[in-house]
C-alpha cells in the first residue's frame, strides 16, 4: 500500500477530511478522559498485597433503621469473629476522629485514626522512621504520614515531638510512614495510633451495642466468601443473643470506593458511585459513536467522487478484499491522526475535566500499560466501526458502472442507510438535551424546596458542654445574632441519636431520630409548631422527659397532633418517662434522596448540649466570624473553632448532582457539535452535488427561500422520525435518574419539547448556513459547473 498516495486521497478534499478528523478527535478525547477516570476509580485499594482477601464487615440493621447498611459495627465484632470463624486470619478495627491540637502556638484541626495493632501489616505500609511495633505497643504513641510530618513540623525531625489532643490527651510521634496512594481509601489516614489506647475511652467499650468502629477482616486465600458470610452471621446471632440488632455483611475492600454511596457512617473521604461512572462511560461511547457515524455518512455520501477510482482499480484487476483493506487502512490513517490530536486535547482538557468531576487525575496515567493497550483496542475498534460500511459500500461498485460515476450517485439503498444513521444522531442529541433539562430541573427543585425550616443564615459551632451555656448567652447579646439555640448535635444531616418509637400494637417499633435541645430550638430553626407547646425552659425533673414529635412520628402512632399532647410514648430515651409536649410540621432533616422519617426533640439530661446554633443577620460574614471566634476562644482557648454553615452543608450533599449536571451539559454540547459537523458536511456535499440543479431553479425563478427549503425539508422529515424515537427514551432516562430521589420533579412535556426544538433550530441553522452559500451563487456559473 502506498501511504503517500493514501494521504493524498484523504486530503484531496480538505473540508471533509478536517470534519472527519475533528469529529473523531473530539470523540476519542472524551473516551480517553473517561478511560482515565474509570481506570483510576477501579484501581482503588488494589495496591495492597492482600487486597483481594480483605473485606470490611458492614452492619445490616434489623432495628433502629431496619434495612439500612452501616460501615461501622460493634466494637466486639472483630475480636469475637476472629476467634469464632477459622477462615478469618485477623481483624482490624478503626475509628476516625477529629481533634484540636497546638503546634508552635498554631492551633489546627487534626484527624486521627485509632487502629488495632495489625493495621500496618494488613495494609502493608512502608515506614520512613520507626516501626509499627514502636507505635502499636506503647500508650500515647502515634505514627504520622510523611506529608503530615512536613505540615506539622516543617524541616524539623518529627520523631519524639509531642502535642496534646484537645489539650487533654498527650501523644508522641514514634514513627513516620509513607503517604498512602491517592487511589486508596486510606489516603486521609495521616495519623494512626493504637485503638486500645484511644481517646476518649467511650469508643473502645467492647459491647455489642457500642457501634463505633469500622472492622476489616483478612480471610484465608481459599476461603469461600459466601460460606464465611453465613458463618459470621450465625456467630454474631449466637454471641450477641438478645442484643443482636444487625446482621454482619462482608464487602470486598476493592468495592469500598465505588459501592459505598448508600452506606452510612463510612470514614471514606473519596467515596464515589458506580452509577455515575457507568453514566459517564455510556456518554463517552455515545459521543464516539456519533463521531463514527459522521465518518460513515460523509464517506458513503462522497462515494460518487471515488467511484471512477474504484472502477479503474477493479478493471486493472484489484480484488474486492484488497479494496476493502485499502479503504480500511485509509480510515486507519485518519484514526491515527485523530488519536494524536485526541491525546493533545486530553492533555489540554484534563484540568477542566478534573474541576468538573472533582478528580485529581494525572495525564501520566494514560501511559500505563493497561491504558495504552486499551487505547490501542479503542483505536482499532474505531477504525473498524468507521470503515466497515463505507469500505463494503465503495468496494461493491461494478467496475464499468462505477467508471460512469452517475450510476452510483443515486444509490437509494445506501442513502437509506445514511438517513438511518442521521436519525440516530438527531435522536442522541434530543435525548441528551432533555436529560440536561431534567437534571437542571431537579437541582432547581432541591435549591428551592420548602424544607420545613429556614436553612439560610444558620451556623453551627461545636463547643465544650461545660461552657456552651455561657458562650450561647454571650452570642445572644450580639446585634448580628438573631437567635441562639443549644443542641446535642447539629440536626441538619446529622442527628445526635436514633431510637425506637413503639405503638401499642407494634412490638418491633419504628425508627425515631432524636436530638436533645433547649427551648430555643424551634424558634431558631423556624419550625412550625402545629400542636402543644415548646420544650420547658428548665431541665427535666423526676425522671420525666418532654419531647416534641414531628407529624410523621405522630402518624405512625395512629393518632392526631392534638390528641397526643400530654400523653406518654414508648421511646427508648434513657430509662426515663417520655411525655409529648408538642408537635411540629415535618421538615427535611435528611437528604431529599430519603423519605421523611420520625423526629423527636427532647430535653433528656443525659445528652450534653455541646453544639451552639446561631441564626445570624446578613452582613460582613468575615467580620462576624472573627467576632464569634474571639468570643469562642475566651471560653475555650484550647478548642478548635470549627463553624459549619447550613447552606454549605446542603450544597455539599448534592455536589454530585451539580457535577453530573456540569458534565452532562459539557458532553451534550460536544455531542451536538459533532452531530452538527456531520450535518454541515452532508449539506455541503449535497449542495455541491446539486449545483447545476440549484442554478437551473434560480434561472426558472426560484427564490433563495425556495432553494433553502428544498434542503431543510428533507432534514425536517428525519428530525420528526428522530423525535418519535427519542422522546420515549428521553422520558425513560429522566425518570430513571429521578427515581434515586424520594422528593423529585416529574419529567414534564415542555422539557422534551424544548429539547426537540433546540435540536431542530440548531440543525436548520447549520443547514441554512451552508445552503445559503449555494443559493446566492451566480446561477450562470452554477450551470456551467462540471
Amino acid at each position: 500500500m502506498n501511504f503517500r498516495q493514501s494521504f493524498r486521497i484523504i486530503f484531496r478534499n480538505k473540508t471533509y477530511s478536517i470534519l472527519n478528523i475533528v469529529g473523531l478527535s473530539i470523540g476519542l478525547a472524551v473516551v480517553l478522559l473517561i478511560c482515565l477516570m474509570v481506570y483510576n476509580e477501579r484501581s482503588f485499594d488494589k495496591s495492597f498485597k492482600e487486597s483481594k482477601n480483605i473485606y470490611r464487615i458492614n452492619s445490616l440493621l434489623t432495628s433502629f433503621m431496619p434495612g439500612e447498611t452501616f460501615a461501622t459495627t460493634s466494637n466486639k465484632t472483630g475480636p469475637y469473629l476472629q476467634e469464632a470463624v477459622p477462615e478469618i486470619i485477623t481483624t482490624v478495627r478503626t475509628f476516625y476522629k477529629s481533634y484540636a491540637i497546638r503546634i508552635h502556638d498554631n492551633q489546627m484541626k487534626f484527624l486521627m485514626t485509632w487502629a488495632d495493632e495489625d493495621f500496618f501489616h494488613l495494609f502493608d505500609t512502608p515506614f520512613i522512621q520507626g516501626t509499627p511495633e514502636d507505635v502499636m505497643n506503647q500508650p500515647n504513641a502515634i505514627a504520622i504520614s510523611e506529608s503530615m510530618a512536613k505540615k506539622l513540623f516543617g524541616k524539623e525531625d518529627p520523631m519524639g515531638q509531642s502535642f496534646s489532643l484537645d489539650n487533654q490527651f498527650p501523644v508522641e510521634v514514634k514513627a513516620v510512614y509513607k503517604d498512602y496512594p491517592k487511589n486508596s481509601s486510606f489516603y486521609d489516614y495521616q495519623a494512626i495510633a493504637p485503638f486500645k489506647h484511644g481517646y476518649p475511652e467511650w469508643f473502645r467499650n467492647e459491647q455489642w451495642g457500642n457501634m463505633n468502629s469500622e472492622t476489616f477482616a483478612l480471610l484465608a486465600k481459599n476461603a469461600d466468601v459466601n460460606d464465611v458470610g453465613q458463618q459470621i452471621a450465625e456467630a454474631v446471632k449466637k454471641g450477641a443473643g438478645d442484643d443482636a440488632f444487625f446482621i454482619p455483611k462482608l464487602q470486598p475492600l476493592q468495592d469500598l470506593h465505588l459501592y459505598s454511596a448508600k452506606i452510612y457512617n463510612t470514614s471514606l473521604s473519596f467515596k464515589s458511585d458506580i452509577g455515575k461512572v457507568k453514566t459517564l462511560t455510556v456518554l463517552a461511547i455515545v459521543i464516539l459513536l456519533v463521531a463514527c457515524v459522521n465518518y460513515m455518512n460523509l464517506s458513503t455520501a462522497r462515494a460518487q467522487k471515488r467511484s471512477k477510482e474504484i472502477g479503474v482499480r477493479k478493471t486493472l484487476g484489484a480484488k474486492r478484499s484488497g479494496l476493502i483493506f485499502r479503504l480500511t487502512a485509509e480510515t486507519g490513517i485518519v484514526t491515527s491522526i485523530s488519536f494524536v490530536l485526541a491525546f493533545i486535547l486530553t492533555c489540554l482538557l484534563l484540568p477542566v475535566f478534573n474541576t468538573l468531576l472533582n478528580q485529581q487525575l494525572s495525564f501520566s496515567l494514560a501511559f500505563t500499560p493497561v491504558l495504552l493497550f486499551g487505547a490501542l483496542l479503542i483505536g482499532l475498534a474505531t477504525t473498524l466501526l468507521s470503515a466497515f460500511y463505507p469500505a463494503i459500500h465503495l468496494s461493491s461498485f461494478p467496475p464499468l458502472l462505477a467508471i460512469r460515476s452517475a450510476s452510483v450517485s443515486r444509490g437509494s439503498g445506501h442513502a437509506f442507510v445514511r438517513k438511518i444513521l442521521t436519525v440516530g444522531q438527531f435522536a442522541v442529541a434530543i435525548v441528551l438535551i432533555a436529560w440536561v433539562f431534567v437534571i437542571q430541573g431537579q437541582i432547581r427543585y432541591i435549591n428551592n424546596k420548602d424544607l420545613g425550616f429556614n436553612p439560610h443564615n444558620l451556623m453551627a459551632i461545636p463547643a465544650p458542654a461545660n461552657v456552651s451555656e455561657a458562650l450561647a448567652n454571650e452570642y445572644r447579646s450580639l446585634s448580628s445574632v438573631e437567635m441562639v439555640s443549644r443542641e446535642s448535635g447539629y440536626f441538619f444531616g446529622k442527628c445526635s441519636g436514633n431510637t425506637i418509637l413503639k405503638s401499642p400494637d407494634d412490638k418491633t417499633g419504628h425508627s425515631l431520630w432524636t436530638l436533645a435541645a433547649d427551648n430555643n430550638f424551634i424558634h431558631t430553626m423556624q419550625l412550625k409548631l402545629i400542636a402543644g407547646k415548646n420544650l420547658p425552659e428548665n431541665a427535666p425533673e423526676g425522671g420525666t422527659v418532654q419531647i416534641i414529635l414531628n407529624r410523621k412520628a405522630v402518624e405512625y402512632l395512629e393518632t392526631t397532633p392534638e390528641e397526643i399532647i400530654g400523653k406518654e410514648v414508648l421511646a427508648q430515651i434513657g430509662a426515663e418517662k417520655v411525655i409529648v409536649c408538642g408537635v411540629v410540621e415535618d421538615f427535611n432533616f435528611l437528604t431529599l434522596y430519603q423519605h421523611m422519617e420520625g423526629f423527636g426533640i427532647h430535653n433528656a439530661s443525659f445528652s450534653p448540649l455541646s453544639t451552639i446554633v446561631l441564626r445570624v443577620k446578613n452582613g460582613n460574614m468575615t467580620q462576624q466570624l472573627n467576632t464569634f471566634e474571639h468570643i469562642f476562644k475566651k471560653y475555650a482557648p484550647n478548642e478548635f473553632f470549627n463553624p459549619g454553615f447550613s447552606d454549605q452543608m446542603w450544597a455539599n450533599l448534592y455536589e454530585t448532582e451539580h457535577r453530573t449536571n456540569r458534565v452532562a451539559i459539557s458532553f451534550s454540547i460536544l455531542a451536538i457539535f459533532v452531530a452538527c459537523m456531520g450535518v454541515f458536511g452532508l449539506t455541503a456535499f449535497m449542495a455541491e452535488q446539486r449545483t447545476k440543479e440549484i442554478g437551473i431553479r434560480k434561472v426558472m425563478g426560484a427564490s433563495i427561500y425556495d432553494i433553502v427549503s428544498l434542503f431543510t425539508n428533507s432534514y425536517l422529515k428525519l428530525l420528526l422520525i428522530s423525535l418519535v424515537l427519542a422522546l420515549p427514551v428521553a422520558w425513560w432516562m429522566g425518570n430513571n435518574y429521578l427515581n434515586s430521589f424520594a422528593y423529585r420533579i416529574s419529567v414534564s412535556w415542555w422539557m422534551l419539547a424544548v429539547a426537540a426544538l433546540i435540536t431542530i433550530i440548531i440543525t436548520i441553522l447549520t443547514v441554512c448556513m451552508q445552503v445559503t452559500k449555494a443559493a446566492i451563487a451566480n446561477p450562470v456559473k452554477s450551470i456551467k459547473t462540471e
